[in-house]
């Protein structure tokens, strides 16, 4: 049983290499943890003008996940710039946590609006991507009895105990990234 992620990579702001903007044949490459092969936009014609440089792609890729990727896997997601016929140069990358979009908490094929600072080779801040996440479950959440209802698996309390109650949390997930980890010291680029 997979999970097929399908992922539109939007557009990204402020990509640069050295100081200077990337203007045009910036591509992004995008694969699950557990899978070899990967994704890739095609090349950007052209960046958009204004303040704020920004590159738009606005494409679809699909990533298949594996159920243990689903609790501690990563996408990784890549953006790199076309330098010459056979060299690019890595612009900056993002592991993006599937527990961000597979949190459980949010109905199969709803769509989410992402967005992630990219990390450059020397571990540098280099723009932000946009993407939009939408997972297409396997199967239903439920499942079906004989009466033909519909049986919604039930999830741990989750929390503190209240006035001397005793709560237990099992396999739940804590969304958001604490500040301490944006460090530098922290990235895996």
């Amino acid at each position: 049983m997979q999970y097929s992620v399908e992922i539109t990579v939007l557009s990204a702001k402020d990509l640069r290499i050295g100081k200077k903007p990337v203007k045009k044949n910036a591509f992004v490459k995008m694969r699950a943890d557990s899978a070899v092969e990967c994704c890739t936009t095609v090349p950007s014609a052209e960046e958009r003008s204004g303040n704020n440089n920004l590159t738009i792609w606005n494409e679809k890729l699909a990533v298949e996940l594996r159920p243990a990727d689903l609790r501690s896997g990563f996408i990784t997601v890549e953006v790199y710039c076309k330098v010459t016929s056979s060299k690019n140069k890595l612009v900056g990358g993002v592991r993006v946590p599937a527990s961000d979009f597979l949190g459980g908490f949010l109905p199969s094929n709803h769509l989410q609006f992402l967005s992630y600072r990219l990390w450059d080779s020397t571990y540098e801040r280099n723009g932000v991507i946009n993407i939009s996440v939408r997972v297409k479950s396997p199967e239903p959440l439920g499942r079906r009895c004989s009466q033909g209802v519909t049986v919604l698996p039930t999830k741990p309390p989750v929390g503190a105990p209240f006035r001397g109650e005793v709560m237990f949390s099992g396999g739940g997930i804590v969304t958001g990234v604490p500040a301490v980890w944006l460090g530098r010291h922290h990235c895996t680029y």
